[in-house]
């Protein structure tokens, strides 16, 4: 069984390092526990294999034709999350998101292979190698000799967050899984409980884990030790998870689905009534008050502390101002934005920082790597003109006509952010204007394409190959414009919409958009289109929830939380609306004379349909666990419907 291997010989190799080489991948071998505990160096280093198991946003290709970890390489067969979303259609056509998700062929033998997008072996995403480590970690570095007490202790909490952090990424793709409170030996393993447990269960598990570690780590950490786990992260993680259980996917008077019984073979060993493994078992308000007080729980600290996460602010107020700010709120690992992050060391590919996907070649053109991250038009509307009004592509079109100048185009005068997040025609890449039409460098040719949608990511594609060479691969996990939305949020599900506008308004204000107000969201939003939630007991103002979701959308896009904003609300709506993109076309002129002109249409991307739009159920909210680990007979009880 997947839980029953004894964990004797550890490798202490891994791509992690603290320090000065914070992120530089360190040779290791095979060492038994007790030569790994016998001293500090080899100690720390078994820490920080832990911590290489956690998840990053990135998809990465190193330069010898291999994916250089393995949370980040195969997640979705090389695919982004949010390609599963409305803000990305995938055209990378061996990937899982094409071949899978949007085929409609998913199923619970997909996650045999590797393909969903979650790995639940330990060589996929890494989850359970990593909360074994950990926990190895917590029950044996007491014995070090030349660690001392403040140390142990400060360790064991970086420790109880990694476990923490794993059981949430897990918590929010499966629901309620097994709960492994120490490591296996061949002594304890046999009597071990590897049921799959109650959600309750496992976020009352994960909320012990953070309040402990936030008693055992300091609030920040020294720039050598960045990226190490603090009370900040552990009061963060809180907020995030009672959020996402407060919603209405598992906060509600009756569940998304009825419980799977358990098979024949895993009857005995099933612990619990599986309905609430995906199910509270009812709508509580006071779910929201505990988010509302996590996030003031932060917020407080911070202040205590001086306030050393803080947004980053424009040094000019002006776009190219807010663009520079932006990036590096998550961009830059020493940002003071960053609460939680996660990275690597990236080998380099052609003299690039690293290839993603959606990323560069070895010429340095953008979009031309596999089509994985082709953006939307439904996406980048949501991005508003610079006075807060609703950007609309096809009300442009109809009042300018279908042709555009590089001044003058659908896309100009909008939120700073789009520009620092998705490559627009016109734009200027490297030293020059980005070529987003048909045959041109960032499109690709008739025949051969990789910016279908018009479009392509330009958030973590740095203009300049070598400019962060060598260096470590930003993955920002949680960012403090996260709580503030998080908390605005829970005002407004409590019924304290006006709050709310509060802290919504920190993010807009901070790249110079005005402040948002509840006519202006009932403007950008109808109503009458935005679900009701009758078996919830939402408090919150409609077209305000709409606005915090894009609002997330726009700040946090490809830092993999669109999914779960969509399937913690239910969205079976957003899942099944068309989705476009937009082809431009070369008319005349040239970009380095300032005479370019380029025709724009908005076609919708049928070319590669998703199942889920025609045929959409709601099992696709939660993952499926492989049938290999169901079959085992441990007490893992499959997710509903799959």
């Amino acid at each position: 069984m997947l839980f029953a291997a004894a964990a004797l010989l550890l490798s202490s190799c891994s791509d992690l390092k603290f320090g000065n080489a914070f992120l530089e991948k360190a040779p290791g071998a095979d060492m038994t526990l007790d030569e790994i505990f016998s001293s500090k160096l080899y100690a720390e280093r078994e820490l920080v294999g832990a911590y290489a198991s956690l998840r990053t946003c990135l998809t990465v290709h190193s330069n010898n034709g291999h994916y250089e970890f393995q949370n980040g390489g195969n997640k979705l067969g090389w695919d982004n999350l949010d390609a599963i979303t409305d803000i990305i259609q995938s055209h990378c056509t061996w990937g899982g998101v094409i071949k899978t998700y949007y085929a409609g062929q998913y199923n619970a033998e997909s996650e045999n292979t590797g393909y969903g997008k979650f790995g639940f072996y330990p060589d996929q995403e890494g989850a359970w190698t990593g909360i074994r480590r950990a926990w190895i970690f917590i029950n044996n570095v007491d014995r070090v000799p030349d660690m001392t007490p403040e140390e142990k202790t400060r360790r064991k909490g970086e420790a109880r967050m990694i476990i923490a952090l794993q059981m949430h990424e897990m918590l929010r793709h499966f629901g309620g899984v097994p709960i492994l409170r120490e490591h296996a030996t061949p002594e304890n393993d046999v009597a071990a409980d590897y049921s799959r447990r109650t959600l309750q269960e496992c976020v009352d598990f994960i909320l012990e884990l953070c309040d402990d570690a936030a008693a055992e780590l300091p609030w920040t950490v020294s720039e050598a030790d960045n990226g190490r786990m603090t009370a900040a992260g552990a009061l963060a993680l809180k907020a995030r998870v009672l959020q996402f259980i407060a919603r209405p996917l598992f906060n509600a008077s009756e569940p998304y689905m009825e419980a799977q019984k358990p098979s024949a073979s895993n009857q005995a060993s099933v612990k619990v009534d599986p309905k609430y493994m995906t199910w509270l078992g009812d709508y509580q308000e006071n779910r929201w008050q505990d988010v509302i007080k996590a996030c003031e729980d932060f917020f407080a600290k911070n202040q205590e502390n001086g306030n050393p996460y803080n947004l980053v602010l424009p040094e000019t107020e002006d776009v190219e101002g807010y663009r520079a700010a932006f990036s590096c709120c998550y961009a830059d690992r020493t940002s003071p934005e960053i609460i939680i992050h996660t990275g690597r060391a990236i080998p380099t590919y052609y003299n690039t920082y690293h290839r993603m996907y959606f990323g560069l070649t070895d010429q340095g053109q953008a979009g031309r790597g596999y089509g994985g991250g082709c953006v939307t038009l439904n996406f980048v509307d949501k991005f508003q003109n610079a006075d807060g009004t609703a950007s609309d592509y096809r009300k442009w079109i109809q009042t300018n006509g279908h042709n555009g100048t590089l001044e003058n185009n659908p896309f100009t005068g909008k939120d700073p952010r789009l520009y620092e997040t998705v490559l627009i025609a016109g734009d200027r890449y490297r030293t020059r204007v980005a070529e987003m039409w048909v045959d041109g460098q960032e499109h690709g040719s008739g025949s051969n394409p990789k910016a279908t949608t018009g479009f392509i990511i330009r958030k973590f594609l740095w203009d300049y190959n070598d400019a962060f060479l060598n260096k470590a691969a930003n993955s920002a996990y949680i960012r403090l414009p996260e709580l503030y939305l998080i908390y605005a949020e829970a005002l407004n599900e409590t019924g304290r919409s006006d709050e709310a506008l509060k802290w919504l308004n920190m993010t807009r204000n901070r790249v110079g958009l005005p402040d948002m107000t509840l006519e202006m969201a009932s403007s950008l939003h109808d109503a009458s289109s935005l679900p009701d939630y009758p078996e919830c007991g939402l408090k919150g103002d409609k077209c305000l929830r709409e606005e915090i979701l894009d609002e997330r959308a726009r700040e946090f896009c490809f830092e993999e939380v669109r999914w779960f904003d969509i399937i913690g609300y239910k969205r079976e709506d957003i899942f099944k609306e068309s989705l476009y993109g937009i082809q431009i076309r070369l008319v005349s002129g040239k970009a380095e004379d300032n005479t370019l002109v380029l025709s724009y249409s908005d076609p919708a991307l049928d070319d590669i349909p998703r199942m889920w739009q025609t045929r959409f159920s709601p099992k696709w909210y939660l993952s499926a666990f492989p049938s290999n680990e169901i079959n085992k007979g441990y007490g893992l009880v499959q997710n509903p419907g799959w």
